[in-house]
């Protein structure tokens, strides 16, 4: 039987955690997550969803999750980004209202703040002005 040192023990709990921490999204149509919600998407994951514009809350669920931010953008393609919405750890509330947002064709999710003012890495709202059509992906 091979004994470990208690440091590497420790090392390696460090670099391959116990608990999995993994959290889903399924974007909803009204404001109560309860009409028309899509499958279910990993926050972990960090590509374009191009195809869930119109959509009115977000429906959560997981566990050991810290949050994240999705990043609201105004074309198809997640060109820019034009708004943020916080989306807490564990313990959050399971259904979050996105119908007050800047209007949106695509998201993206992040793991760090994507508004300048918070002192985020992102680069707060990045679009051009509304009437260029490059813009809004038209």
């Amino acid at each position: 039987m091979l004994l470990l040192p208690v440091k590497v023990v420790l090392l390696l709990c460090a670099m391959y955690p116990l608990v999995t921490a993994e959290m889903w999204i399924q974007f909803c149509d009204d404001t109560a997550c309860s009409a028309n919600c899509g499958i279910s998407v990993s926050v972990n994951d960090p590509g374009c969803l191009a195809n869930e514009w119109g959509r009115n809350s977000l429906k959560i669920h997981g566990s050991n999750f810290v949050g994240a931010f999705l990043v609201h953008s105004p074309d198809k393609n997640c060109g820019c980004q034009d708004d943020c919405t916080e989306i807490q750890g564990t313990g959050a509330p399971t259904c979050i209202d996105i119908s007050k947002q800047a209007p949106s064709q695509s998201y993206r999710f992040q793991l760090t703040t994507c508004i300048a003012l918070e002192g985020g890495s992102g680069v707060g709202n990045n679009c051009k002005p509304s009437n260029s059509e490059e813009s809004w992906g038209r």
